[in-house]
Parts: structure tokens; sequence; C-alpha cells
């Protein structure tokens, strides 16, 4: 059909208004497992340290009646620590921005800071996950907290070259660990973990792990295959289990839960966590706060910092597959 000779359109007119919707959407989620997992704890000092002890090993015991008794030296508690690390974002908004109407928000200085505020907490979330060594700290160079993933040196399964990391005494630094041959998932490897955690004294109640490698995890063998019939006669439906979200293992019951935020790095969806949260916490120096800014022109600046750390109450109590494909099956 042919435009009616003479009509006037909408390509040709200037006065027509623009459409914007009242709303800003937001597609990034900003969940943080981790964190919210382990809880908080209050730390006093950029150095936070803490001692760890383990039971002996069991042994045969049997004496004389009337026995003499001899005493021997027992080991000592072992003292580890991190350091605290700051994040902080920064907002910087012109005052005629600010008050100019808009679409979707009132001041672009509030939306920001509430936007900026979900972006720090999935920083930390990052950090807290990493298998980053921690930093002490000098005038110009920043502190820096040893991740989880640094920390884990006792229930390990690592790809061929791959080294344990750990608190290193003679340092007071935590390691990162050394990077081994990435190799595909699979229930043994996480078997083996559980099992050398249960061994060590943990009792580990989560998997924590990349979304990739949840579904790799889903496809284990006998794991998320089942099948059930829902309702009756006619209208009897099959449905298909394709996901676990629980593991029930020789060792234990536990949560399966996928961390959007660790398929934003290749390095950190390579781990996959066994984790007991009683014995891992955020320690939180300063909580995010909200600070202004000096002017340094028609502008009004804001900065949003927190300082905080991990505290790896006892790294035997937690495990890690490490070297896996976490992102793609080739990465």
């Amino acid at each position: 059909m042919a435009q009616v000779t003479g009509a006037f359109d909408t390509y040709e007119a200037v006065g027509n208004r623009e459409e914007l919707a009242e709303a800003i959407y937001l597609i990034t989620p900003e969940e943080t497992p981790l964190s919210t997992l382990i809880g908080r704890e209050p730390v006093k000092s950029v150095h936070p340290e803490w001692q760890t002890d383990v039971l002996a090993t069991p042994g045969a015991n049997a004496v004389l009646e009337g026995n003499e008794w001899a005493f021997t030296e027992f080991a000592a508690t072992a003292r580890v620590g991190n350091y605290t690390q700051i994040s902080e974002k920064v907002i910087s908004v012109t005052r005629t921005q600010d008050k100019t109407l808009k679409a979707g928000r009132k001041s672009e200085l509030k939306r920001e800071l509430q936007k900026k505020g979900k972006e720090l907490k999935r920083d930390m979330e990052l950090a807290l996950l990493s298998n980053k060594a921690s930093v002490a700290g000098a005038a110009g160079t920043a502190r820096q907290l040893g991740g989880f993933a640094a920390w884990l040196e006792t229930n390990t399964n690592r790809g061929a070259t791959g080294t344990d990391g750990g608190f290193n005494s003679g340092t007071g630094i935590v390691d990162a660990a050394g990077a081994g041959t990435q190799r595909a998932f699979i229930k043994t490897q996480l078997d083996d973990v559980l099992m050398q955690t249960f061994v060590a004294g943990g009792n580990p109640t989560t998997v924590m792990l990349s979304p990739y490698a949840k579904t790799v995890f889903s496809g284990f063998s006998g794991i998320a295959d089942l099948r059930s019939n829902q309702g009756q006669g006619s209208k009897s439906q099959l449905t298909i289990f394709a996901g676990a979200d629980m593991y029930v293992s020789d060792f234990g019951v536990l949560d399966v839960i996928p961390n959007r935020v660790m398929s934003y790095s290749t390095a950190v969806a390579s781990n996959v966590l066994v984790i007991d949260p009683d014995k891992a916490a955020v320690g939180i120096f300063d909580d995010i706060q909200m600070h202004e800014a000096a002017k340094t022109g028609d502008a009004e600046n804001r900065v949003l910092n927190v300082e905080y750390t991990l505290i790896m109450k006892n790294e035997a109590a937690h495990g890690v597959v490490a070297d896996i494909f976490g992102v793609t099956s080739a990465s």
C-alpha cells in the first residue's frame, strides 16, 4: 500500500515530544553470596590476628596400673592474620546536571550513590573470593587482603603443577596458590576434597562455584537426572529436574550455590569452594560510608569507601577444587 498523497508524517514533524520511560532498568544483579553466607565481625586494627589449633592425631593409649606420669611439652597455637583493604567509589556530578529535569530520577547524585554502593559490595565480594596474596602496604602501596582461595592449603585438589598458598608464618603474609593446568570439573575431585575436609575435622555445609561450574555439577551422574510424575490421571505431567541445589555426599549434605560474581574473573571462576560458614567472616574495620569531597569546581563530589578483610578462622575447615574450567568448557 502507498502512503496517501500529501499526508504529513512523523518523519517530517519537528514538534513531536520524545518518549522516555520514567525508569532506569539495571540488569546486573547485586547479590553477594559469600559475604552473606559467612557474616560479619568487627575488627579494630588494619592487621587483625587470631589463633588456630588442632587436636592430636588419635593413637594407642593404654598405661600400666600405678603408672608413673611423664610430661611432654605440647605444641603452641598457631598465630595467623590478614590485612584490611580499602575499596572506594567516587562520584562527581555538575550542579547544573543535578538540578536539570530528568527522566527516571530526580537527583543524578542520589541515583549514582545508590548504584555505586551496589558496585562497591560486588567489588568486595570479588576480593573476598580471590586467590590474591595479602599485602602489608606501605607509603605508596595499598594494603590488600588475602582472599579465600589463597588461604586454602589443607584440603585441596589442584591441577597438574598447581601449588598451595596459605598463611606464611615466616613473613606473616597470605601467599597466593600457584596456578595449575586447567581441567574439567568432575565429581571425584569434589568428593576427594570433601573427604579431606572431613578427615581434617571440618564440617562444611556449602559448595560455592561459578554459574558455568554449577551446570557441570548438575550434570554429574546420579545427581540431577531425577524425574517424577506430578498430578493425577490424564492431567499428569512429567517434571524433569535438570539442576541440583543440594548435594547429599558421603560426608554430609551441602547446599550448592552459584555465585555470579565469580563469572567476571576466569581466575576466580577456576575455584570450587567448600565452605564451613562458621569458620570464616568478613572483618569490618570501617563500614561503607559516604563522604563529601572538597569542591574543586561547580560540581558535587562524593566518595563511598569501606575498609574490611577476610577472617579465616581455620582454613582446614574449608577446601577447594582448583584449576577447573569455570567460565566455558575450555576456560
